[in-house]
């Protein structure tokens, strides 16, 4: 078995090669090194590709059990992975490292002092690539990927996990076996749904919730591989859960109802005892849990499926979930409360959101957080331009920071309307995020949008018809547009109309009426809002 062990420059991986007995072990550069006759640093990028290749022909052609090798994917924006590389290798493990600690070994290192000018951000994000990019690799030549936090990890626990990985550990092993299981129960291929327990098919974690609340830091560096799963089955033995508290357990009924009448299977890496207990509890069928389940079995149990004729539906709700919803014919993110903070930064897009679409008015959240704002931005308040306009971007910016709990921004347009959302939507696109669209309505087209969540922003809603024209354009160029709507201000007659989407206000008036170019309401007329926003309302 060949291994390969990557990481930044200076993230550890000579300590680790060092440490290790009864493994053969390959130190890349030193073997580069040798077969350029000592001229590696100094060849050309297409020499040193071929002593790369070479060097993967060497290492092919041993015969040793177990093999370990350095190696690396990029040096910032040179990539020197090959396809050689990727072939060669039987498992993949990546040593990570905080970027405070690179920042200050680069500045100590002589032979990677070039890399102490750069930002914590900016090796963050090459990092970041490198897990993603190899992660991706894997998934693509069906083999192991495991990240592995060489700043908690010591030389004993290293050299353990290489036992477990040569006895026969393997994250594509565990979706292997899981997936005949499924076609043992569902042999003809069918449309078959893929549904994760905890949060998705269950509104609680039944983890949490049994063990009195028991935090873990395993999964702290975010990346769900099989050696975090492998190192939390072993922690989870020591708790005790009361098991009683099953009974307060609720169903998700927006996931259950659409599964249940289907071909379905719950693929959870919760607890195997409390899943065995939720299945006698609700009835449920066809559950395989187990913490073994990583991120990477996840994604395999579908790719496998696929390769057999199955068409899959998934869902869930967290990183672990992420590769499995992405690869999935239809994949379904439930964010319930609050998106999984697992999930920040990460790629959503193309992923259909299911979440509650009730009516959320911050007015009745945090009427007294809100007051002065609320009060500037009434129609009587006689305060307009620079001010009301703040009054209306402190405002987005609190919707926004709503938003931003349920909502995945990284693949959802804000689609502001104008004039009157302008500053209320400056505020949301600031603290939501996102890609920011102005448009008016009334003198433009509009834009051309190919993010899959719409988050239209207006200040006033009154009536809302106008603004389903707006939706029926967008549903026009891709019928599965999410739609979220945003306003300063809607009024109660128009909220009906509005029923079929997520709807975010600060308040909800009853008073209504036709804005026009006057200091006051007088009868069904009253000041208009972007009249007043841009302080041309007519003295009088």
């Amino acid at each position: 078995m060949r291994i390969a062990l990557y990481g930044l420059p200076c993230a550890g991986k000579t300590t680790i090669l060092s440490s290790l007995n009864n493994v053969r072990v390959m130190n890349g550069s030193e073997e580069l090194n040798k077969m350029s006759g000592g001229t590696f640093k100094t060849s050309t990028e297409e020499e040193k590709n071929n002593y790369r290749i070479k060097y993967i022909e060497f290492l092919m052609s041993l015969t040793d059990d177990l093999i370990l090798s350095d190696g690396h994917y990029s040096f910032l924006e040179n990539v020197v992975f090959t396809e050689q590389d990727a072939q060669a290798y039987d498992v993949f493990i990546y040593l990570f490292c905080s970027a405070e600690t690179l920042l200050h070994r680069y500045a100590c290192s002589d032979k990677n002092k070039k890399y102490a000018e750069l930002s914590i951000t900016r090796i963050e994000q090459w990092q970041n690539f490198e897990i993603e990019r190899l992660r991706y690799e894997c998934h693509r030549n069906n083999k192991d990927f495991y990240a592995v936090n060489g700043e908690n990890i010591t030389a004993e626990d290293f050299a353990q996990f290489l036992e477990k990985i040569n006895g026969g550990y393997s994250s594509y092993s565990i979706a292997e076996a899981i997936v005949n299981r499924i076609i043992e129960s569902y042999p003809d291929p069918c449309t078959m749904c893929l549904v994760d327990g905890d949060k998705t098919l269950i509104i609680q974690d039944s983890f949490r919730v049994c063990s009195n609340g028991y935090k873990t830091t395993i999964f702290d560096g975010n990346f769900y591989t099989g050696y975090q799963s492998l190192m939390f089955a072993e922690e989870e033995k020591k708790i005790e859960y009361d098991y009683k508290l099953l009974d307060t357990i609720e169903i998700n009924y927006q996931v259950y109802d659409s599964i249940r009448n289907n071909p379905y299977f719950v693929i959870s890496a919760g607890i195997t005892e409390l899943w065995t207990r939720l299945a006698r509890i609700h009835n449920f069928k066809n559950i395989i849990a187990s913490p073994l389940i990583s991120a990477d079995t996840k994604y395999y149990i579908v790719k496998l499926l696929q390769n057999k004729g199955y068409i899959i539906k998934a869902y869930g709700d967290s990183k672990n979930d992420l590769y499995m919803l992405q690869a999935a014919n239809e994949g379904y993110l439930c964010t319930a409360e609050r998106l999984s903070r697992s999930l920040v930064g990460a790629n959503m897009s193309n992923l259909h959101l299911i979440y509650d679409k009730s009516l959320v008015v911050l007015n009745e959240r945090f009427a007294t957080e809100l007051l002065e704002e609320i009060a500037i931005c009434k129609s009587n308040s006689g305060i307009n331009g620079n001010r009301l306009a703040q009054a209306h971007y402190s405002l987005g910016q609190k919707i926004g920071g709503e938003l931003n709990k349920t909502i995945p921004s990284n693949d959802a347009a804000v689609l502001v309307l104008e004039r009157g959302g302008r500053f209320f939507g400056d505020g949301v696109y600031m603290t939501f995020g996102g890609k920011f669209y102005p448009h008016n309505p009334s003198e433009e087209e509009l834009p051309t949008i190919q993010e899959s969540t719409v988050v239209i922003v207006d200040s006033v809603i009154n009536t809302g018809r106008s603004l389903l024209k707006v939706i029926e354009k967008l549903k026009a160029t891709n019928q599965n547009v999410e739609i979220i709507i945003v306003a300063n201000v809607i009024q109660e007659k128009a909220l009906p109309l509005l029923q079929d989407y997520k709807v975010y206000a600060i308040r909800v008036s009853s008073n209504a009426f036709k804005g026009m170019n006057q200091a006051t309401q007088k009868g069904n007329t009253g000041p208009d809002t972007a009249d007043r926003l841009f302080n041309l309302i007519k003295t009088q």
